[in-house]
């Protein structure tokens, strides 16, 4: 009997290509510490030890590069190359420990001294509503994308934050909305939802219902 393995997902936001050698120095230490009798990480893989070894190299080979010496600016960015290595390897079975347990995956993260990856958001690039071909109707409809669903709201009063509905929730971008009162103004927003994530509202369209 086969069985379908478990993706894991991706949950540490190390952010190292923004960070400057003395901050990923910085970070490496700050996770040693963090991490260092925590009860969640019982074999931390590559060792603490190992990591702050990294950081020590990287944080000598820095200072020296500031003198400008020789290849003394190539040498360090070797030792970068090889700390980046070990906290992504590091933050792999911080990941593998907090998957083990979802529903206390951030804090467990978190107590690792590392950040929380933000899923990402979509804000809908085209949203349109415009009067149907029938009465008291209004057609909307916005771009589609990928394993995402729409929520369309309602409102006859934009100014009113508690005034919006939910009329429509769905995998299609488009609905046609009926039972409107002819003559009068709606406003209408459209939310992208991926994987579970709600994006921001797109800009309120105002529309003269037939």
């Amino acid at each position: 009997m086969s069985t379908t393995p478990k993706v894991l997902k991706k949950l540490v936001a190390l952010n190292l290509t923004k960070l400057t050698p003395p901050q990923v120095v910085a970070l490496a230490n700050h996770c040693v510490t963090q991490m260092t009798g925590n009860a969640h990480f019982p074999t931390p893989s590559p060792t603490l030890a190992t990591v702050t070894a990294q950081a020590t190299a990287l944080d000598n080979a820095y200072n020296l590069s500031l003198t400008r010496a020789k290849g003394s600016v190539s040498a360090m960015h070797t030792q970068l190359k090889q700390l980046n290595v070990l906290l992504k390897l590091l933050a792999a079975y911080v990941e593998s420990i907090a998957n083990a347990d979802p529903q206390n995956a951030e804090t467990i993260i978190v107590s690792a001294g590392m950040e929380v990856k933000k899923p990402a958001v979509r804000t809908p690039k085209t949203f349109t509503a415009l009067p149907g071909t029938l009465k008291g109707t209004v057609k909307l409809d916005t771009k589609a994308a990928r394993e995402t669903a729409y929520i369309y709201q309602m409102t006859t009063d934009q100014t009113n934050a508690l005034s919006w509905s939910t009329v429509y929730t769905g995998t299609k971008v488009k609905f046609l909305m009926t039972g409107l009162t002819s003559a009068t103004h709606y406003f209408f927003r459209v939310a992208y939802c991926t994987k579970g994530v709600q994006g921001n509202w797109s800009n309120p369209l105002q529309v003269l219902a037939p």
